[in-house]
């Protein structure tokens, strides 16, 4: 077992993509955003609030954060204890996935019908339930992101705590209000689920850079820990798949789903990469054997290729902004169905 993933429990491990910085692929649903009542095409401004949006984002928070997005801490003594403070460029006091969300729902918090929540993960999602865009919470959630890292990136989790608070959220609402609703995801992650496990071990050919379709074997060094009963992940079972792309393809099915069962507007999922080359290549020998035994551009290939068949399970888009510091979520639609047309 290599050194990261025996510190599994004492030390943060996750996987990230890698690979040339600046490339930007977009998979972009040619489907247009329509409601499901009848409406009209002009509607009194007054009316803006009966047409909600709510944003989920949905945020990678494992210890590679403190390579790929510093500054990140886990509180303890280990990896990014080491590395943090060697990547973190001067003067910055925040990582960028926490500025870029803090800009977006300042750039929303006048909109009356603008709500937003926060599934961070890492070997579980915490979250944080729509509140306002300039709900005390959730600013305090996104200022803690960087002091809380966990283990592991389980994207699966992630995922399906999204799912679930929006089928909350649902039930709460008018049915009524569901058809003029709008749900939007936002994935922000590295691509690459740790660990992923293999319910068969004895398979004759897996998943690889060149064939990310296939079942993954188990996570480079984690076979141990994917056989072993492990309170780490709730309600993972020994020897059962995780993080399989089956698991997380049904992750967004479900979510799109929710809009023909609950009669909703609409339901999009989008998906950035967070990624840093210049921090990998300079970590060097400590960062030599966490992600794989596959270069790095096998890796960059193997996330933009998850992150992509996302999107366009969600009908939405995948984007690479190269460095986390060009991050933007200005390109994703949150807008209502209707023509405001004035008092």
């Amino acid at each position: 077992m290599n050194r990261l993933l025996a510190a599994l429990v004492a030390v943060s491990v996750s996987a990230c993509t890698l690979g040339t910085e600046g490339d930007v692929f977009t998979s972009r649903s040619l489907l247009p955003v329509t409601t499901t009542d009848a409406g009209t095409p002009c509607t009194p401004e007054q009316d803006r609030a009966n047409w909600p949006v709510r944003v989920v984002f949905v945020v990678q928070n494992s210890g590679a954060m403190c390579i790929i997005d510093p500054p990140g801490s886990q509180a303890q003594p280990g990896f990014c204890e080491m590395a943090s403070s060697m990547f973190t460029p001067p003067g910055q006091t925040r990582p960028a996935r926490a500025t870029v969300i803090d800009s977006f729902l300042n750039a929303n918090r006048a909109r009356t019908n603008f709500s937003a929540a926060l599934v961070s993960w890492g070997e579980n999602p915490h979250v944080v339930p729509f509140v306002s865009g300039s709900d005390p919470s959730l600013r305090i959630a996104l200022a803690e992101l960087q002091s809380t890292l966990q283990k592991a990136s389980n994207l699966q989790g992630g995922l399906e705590a999204a799912k679930a608070l929006i089928e909350q959220d649902v039930l709460t609402t008018a049915a009524s209000v569901r058809a003029r609703s709008r749900y939007v995801v936002v994935v922000l992650s590295t691509g690459i689920p740790f660990p992923r496990c293999a319910a068969n071990d004895s398979m004759t050919e897996y998943a690889s850079a060149t064939r990310p379709e296939l079942v993954w074997a188990d996570s480079f060094g984690a076979t141990t820990w994917c056989n072993a009963q492990n309170p780490e992940v709730l309600g993972f079972a020994p020897g059962s798949n995780l993080n399989q792309n089956s698991q997380l393809f049904a992750a967004v099915d479900g979510m799109l789903a929710l809009d023909t069962q609950y009669g909703l507007g609409d339901v999009r999922v989008f998906t950035r990469l967070l990624m840093n080359d210049a921090n990998i290549a300079a970590c060097g020998p400590i960062c030599q054997d966490l992600f794989g035994p596959q270069s790095l551009a096998e890796t960059r290939s193997m996330g933009t290729w998850l992150l992509t068949q996302l999107a366009q399970r969600g009908q939405g888009t995948f984007v690479d902004p190269g460095a986390p510091s060009n991050l933007t979520l200005a390109d994703i639609d949150t807008s209502e169905f209707t023509t405001f047309c004035g008092p």
